[in-house]
């Protein structure tokens, strides 16, 4: 509790830091939404050293105005009150009809390199936008916030995301996540979707309420249910998190399915693909590249041709086994996003065993290894100790059966 306190100080101390002059923004990309809250719209990404003026604060978020008049709310992490030293303000004016706008903007770019280098089936990219279900209110999260309440603060507190010492990322800041995104997304598109905007939308729900509660409060996640009876998910750079309609049926309730959720989260918080997309040295010139996707003619450039090999070896490494290490990561990870909405984290030791009790001969839609018995024997071992270890007391973390069996009536 003295912990989730003082963050909560620490933080405000920050917004009300900030309030008097301009600010500057100090991340790659900062997102502007239409409100406080990660599940409103993204009204736009706008680059490091941005130069803002906050106009109001709201918990852990900042109304800002930036040089063009235009303004959104943005997290008070994203800000800084002192430009670095040498540091150029970038302008504003185009950004916010930019590909780096929105995910609508960045389509165009992927669209015509689908259809481009044919590595994409045509449409698939329309087809995952169509199917981001993300237009809930305040009080649709507000509903879905409510039965964890009890739960959270008690369990907020028993370990912070520092406690679990996973270090420093280390990436290539100049690979693309959102283009690489939803480039990958695109092609897992392809399989199909569950057509169900309320089981969706539910989904996207547990995924802001966990997101909330973390570093990544701000972030732009978005989930997509697969029509495929397998259990099975994935996390993709940029905030893309697919999971299949037979993980979320093995899931006796709420706090299960958050689990499966929250460890794609992990995945995507921590990096873990783009690290992978560094470790194998591929570097693209994204403004380059992307202008010259959008052109009718002319010749194969080098980093188009980059951007095209490293989308391919992306979706393959995304539905290969992954290393241990990173699923080991994500499992501890996804424990203390768990507990820190108020969810029981045991819900993801009850599904990492249904999980390892899936038979060897039995295959996925994707790749038959990923879902190795021994693989996930392992992880279900491992994340129990952990689970054991740190919240062996935490009886009272919530598992939300009955609102579980009715949003996902849909599977049934």
């Amino acid at each position: 509790m003295r912990y989730v306190l003082a963050c909560c100080i620490a933080l405000a101390t920050v917004a009300a830091a900030i309030m008097p002059g301009p600010s500057y923004t100090k991340r790659a990309d900062n997102y502007i939404r239409e409100g406080p809250g990660s599940y409103f719209g993204l009204i736009a990404v706008v680059p490091e050293n941005t130069q803002v003026s906050v106009l109001e604060t709201k918990g852990t978020w900042l109304k800002v105005r930036l040089s063009d008049s235009k303004s959104g709310w943005m997290a008070a992490n994203s800000l800084t009150e002192t430009k670095p030293a040498g540091a150029r303000v970038l302008p504003v004016e185009n950004v916010w009809s930019s590909a780096k706008a929105s995910r609508a903007g960045v389509s165009a770019a992927i669209r015509g390199f689908a259809e481009k280098r044919d590595k994409t089936p045509p449409g698939s990219v329309e087809t995952v936008l169509k199917n981001a279900v993300k237009n809930f209110s305040e009080a649709d999260i507000a509903a879905i916030r409510r039965p964890l309440l009890a739960s959270r603060e008690p369990l907020a507190g028993i370990m912070s995301f520092d406690d679990l010492d996973l270090g420093e990322i280390s990436y290539d800041a100049g690979i693309s996540e959102q283009q690489v995104g939803l480039g990958v997304a695109a092609r897992l598109a392809s399989h199909g979707f569950v057509q169900s905007r309320t089981l969706t939308a539910y989904a996207n729900m547990l995924c802001a309420v966990l997101a909330e509660n973390s570093p990544a409060y701000d972030w732009d996640f978005t989930v997509f249910v697969l029509n495929d009876p397998t259990m099975n998910g994935f996390a993709l750079p940029g905030g893309y998190i697919f999971i299949t309609r037979g993980a979320l049926a093995m899931c006796a309730d709420e706090s299960e399915a958050a689990a499966i959720i929250a460890h794609e989260m992990a995945h995507v918080i921590r990096k873990h693909g783009v690290q992978e997309m560094s470790k194998r040295k591929v570097h693209i010139k994204a403004d380059d590249a992307f202008a010259e996707l959008e052109e009718e003619t002319g010749e194969k450039s080098a980093d188009e041709a980059d951007l095209d090999d490293l989308v391919h070896k992306t979706y393959e490494n995304i539905v290969a086994p992954r290393l241990f290490a990173y699923e080991l990561e994500a499992d501890r990870y996804a424990t203390v996003l768990l507990a820190k909405a108020g969810y029981d984290p045991f819900g993801l030791v009850r599904i990492g065993r249904k999980a390892a009790l899936i038979p060897k001969e039995k295959p996925g839609l994707f790749d038959p290894g990923y879902m190795s018995p021994d693989h996930l024997a392992e992880r279900a071992k491992a994340t129990e100790e952990f689970v054991r270890s740190h919240y062996a007391d935490a009886t009272n973390g919530a598992r939300v059966r009955e609102r579980f069996v009715d949003k996902t009536s849909a599977l049934r």
